[in-house]
């Protein structure tokens, strides 16, 4: 176990959080590798996660850094009716457990919650549960591979998008 490669995944998840909070969403894009896939699976029950993006329902799933790219030009250019007008966010990352995956990568499980004030109507909703981020290290460092969003309180009153969990 190499406790500064852990703790350079806790800072990774950390600064993620941070960098999305600052709206830094070049540096935030550039913590992911090429390959990477986003997804926010949704409960097939109230104990069940749906577990196949490409079978079942799905919150959000955004395969490779082109379409995390997409997402972003979305929010920058005013055509995302999930951020228009932006919102402020404030990220909460917290119990980040790093593990070494077989191939060489790092699991880094994470409890989370996001604060998201709406100033157009002066309302603040709040998202919590679980993240489970796979890091790769490149040439650059580490990046995110795979980060899966496990949303706790799924009864979505507005339309969200990924900087909001």
């Amino acid at each position: 176990m190499d406790e500064r490669r852990h703790a350079q995944a806790r800072d990774l998840v950390a600064r993620e959080a941070r960098l999305l909070d600052e709206r830094a969403w070049d540096a935030w894009l550039a913590l992911y590798a090429e390959d990477a896939q986003l997804w926010v699976p949704t409960w097939r029950d109230e104990h069940t996660l749906t577990d196949d993006p490409s079978r079942e329902l799905s919150f959000m799933f955004l395969q490779g850094r082109a379409l995390l790219a997409e997402r972003v030009f979305r929010i920058t250019s005013g055509r995302s009716a999930a951020s228009t007008p932006l919102p402020r966010t404030s990220h909460l990352v917290t119990g980040s457990l790093v593990s070494e995956g077989t191939d060489g990568t790092l699991l880094v499980h994470s409890a989370w919650c996001t604060h998201v004030y709406q100033h157009k109507d002066a309302a603040l909703a709040t998202y919590t549960g679980r993240y489970e981020h796979e890091l790769v290290g490149t040439g650059a460092g580490l990046r995110i591979r795979r980060k899966k969003i496990i949303l706790v309180n799924d009864r979505l009153a507005t339309p969200v998008d990924f900087f909001h969990l």
